[in-house]
């Protein structure tokens, strides 16, 4: 009896034994699940509060559109639209060249460029008239046909000329008044013209005086937007001891009627460049080289400031040393014309 009492305690406790170890088991089975329900909820508040910063990226960036005026986006829809033309009239090999153009021709007046509204335009030359008008995120170019950039492209092949583009502006005309900048209203004459005079003098003096063999090579650089076609006719005639075919050989010469000098490259209309000094202007004239033939095409003159090619020819010592040098070799009509005589008699 005793013995069986004895037993009852020790299965009583065995019990109790497995019934504490299974609630301890399922307590600690308990908690990793509330914390893990923890972590994720913690995870899940962060990673929404990421996405909510980052929805929309671009509402704290500067809009493309912002970044230029709509003066400015239409001067770089009208180079896309025109860059073509001047390949094919200037030979322009680049952007910088076709900025430096259209901003020449602002100048001069060959091109004008008139606002018709806030975002609507009219660019005139002596082709024609082309509209432009400036969109949300493009620019439309509007002639025969459409010719649409977008804002992107357009600031992807023009943002290195920002500065030039911006003062392009200047020349535009609103309603048919010249928007360029005036003096203000507080200055007296007296100032203006102490102003201008100054300007003028300090021009002069950054002028060299220039040879009229020396502004006959620029004024050939200036025809071609480049060197070569100068440099090589220079070349050539000192080289050649043929002048059966004379084309590609240059000289140069004085227009008594017209009071220009000039320079002929002895091949058609087109290699012939009238050029003359005022002041410290060179004026050209020359084929304009767009037609279809040389009948076709225009002669044009252009006004350049002589400051803009020397900035441009003749601003490093290797620059003054090739025009110079070319000046030197450049024959005037009679030394030319010896030369060829020369030459055919030595055939003979």
């Amino acid at each position: 009896m005793k013995k069986k009492a004895i037993w009852s305690i020790v299965l009583a406790l065995v019990v109790v034994g497995v019934c504490l170890g299974i609630f301890f088991n399922k307590r600690q089975q308990a908690l990793p699940v509330k914390q893990n329900k923890q972590n994720a909820v913690g995870l899940s508040i962060k990673k929404n509060e990421h996405n909510n910063q980052n929805d929309n990226p671009e509402s704290e960036q500067p809009s493309s559109s912002d970044e230029y005026s709509t003066d400015e986006w239409m001067l770089m829809g009208y180079m896309a639209y025109a860059h073509d033309n001047y390949v094919q009239s200037r030979h322009i090999k680049n952007n910088a060249e076709l900025v430096d153009d259209v901003q020449e021709d602002l100048s001069d007046g060959d091109l004008t460029a008139d606002k018709k509204s806030n975002t609507t335009y009219t660019l005139t030359n002596k082709f024609g008239s082309v509209d432009v008008e400036v969109e949300d995120d493009d620019v439309k170019v509007t002639d025969d046909g459409t010719t649409v950039n977008s804002k992107s492209e357009l600031k992807e092949k023009f943002a290195s000329y920002s500065d030039e583009i911006k003062g392009m502006t200047k020349s535009i005309k609103n309603g048919g008044n010249d928007n360029s900048t005036k003096d203000s209203k507080g200055s007296s004459n007296s100032e203006k013209s102490g102003n201008k005079d100054s300007a003028s003098t300090s021009s002069n003096e950054s002028i060299p005086n220039f040879s009229v063999k020396q502004l006959a090579v620029l004024a050939g650089f200036y025809r071609g937007g480049d060197e070569s076609w100068v440099t090589d006719c220079i070349n050539k005639t000192a080289k050649t001891k043929d002048f059966t075919v004379p084309t590609g050989t240059m000289c140069y010469g004085y227009n008594k009627k017209t009071g220009d000098y000039f320079i002929d490259g002895h091949g058609d209309d087109t290699t012939i460049v009238d050029f003359r000094r005022e002041g410290n202007v060179l004026i050209t004239k020359h084929n304009d080289m767009t037609g279809s033939s040389v009948d076709s095409s225009p002669m044009v003159t252009k006004k350049v400031p002589l400051s803009k090619l020397i900035a441009k020819y003749y601003s490093t010592p290797q620059q003054k040393a090739k025009v110079d040098d070319l000046a030197n070799k450049l024959l005037d009509q009679q030394q030319y014309h010896a030369k060829v005589n020369a030459a055919s008699k030595g055939e003979n």
